[in-house]
């Protein structure tokens, strides 16, 4: 168990990402930026919605930091321990954004907290096919919301998911379903990858 965290850098790089997650919490808040839209003169974008962007990072070079010889061949499981750390680092994000935004009494900084889920999630189903340049799918995300996310009248749309309020049943589903798909497809991936390397 040392080895297997040692080796994914969690005390370091993971609680790295979680530290720079609270400050960002604590720096944004309800921060906004006018930025140029497609289909807007200009939208209030909160630059909250960036706050993730480091725990992504973070996690995902966790998860890179493999040693696949000891891995493929141990019987730890070590396709749980990943799983364990991916739900273990969103639970921290849910709980400081719940605990700051109630403290601030902040609905952007509450959304943070499901922002970070959906954007791990959407990571998670990319990584297989891209490998670690999946991490730049958070950001590239949150680029095309400020700039195709908001109609006419500046208001998000339903598919966007990080501008919508905590409320919106809809967000809350597809956020729900692109993390339980981003973990299955982690766990195939690693499966096959394993099975691949196996003599």
């Amino acid at each position: 168990m040392l080895w297997w965290s040692t080796a994914r850098q969690l005390h370091t790089v993971l609680a790295g990402g979680v530290a720079a997650f609270l400050l960002l919490l604590l720096l944004f808040q309800e921060s906004t930026a006018q930025l140029p839209s497609f289909f807007a003169s200009s939208a209030s974008v909160v630059l909250i919605l960036a706050a993730p962007v480091p725990l992504c990072a973070a996690l995902m070079l966790c998860l890179e930091s493999r040693l696949p010889s000891a891995e493929d061949t141990g019987v730890r499981p070590i396709r749980l321990l990943d799983t364990g750390v991916v739900l273990a680092a969103l639970a921290s994000a849910l709980f400081l954004s719940l605990t700051v935004g109630m403290l601030l009494d902040s609905s952007p900084v509450l959304e943070a907290g499901r922002n970070s889920v959906f954007l791990v999630g959407l990571m998670l189903c990319v990584r297989p096919l891209a490998g670690s340049r999946a991490v730049m799918v958070p950001v590239c995300w949150i680029v095309v919301v400020a700039l195709m996310g908001y109609d006419r009248f500046g208001h998000a749309h339903p598919w966007t998911v990080l501008p919508r309020p905590l409320t919106d049943v809809y967000a809350l589903a597809i956020t729900t379903f692109t993390l339980v798909a981003g973990l299955a497809l982690q766990t195939y991936a690693a499966r096959h990858e394993s099975g691949r390397i196996a003599p």
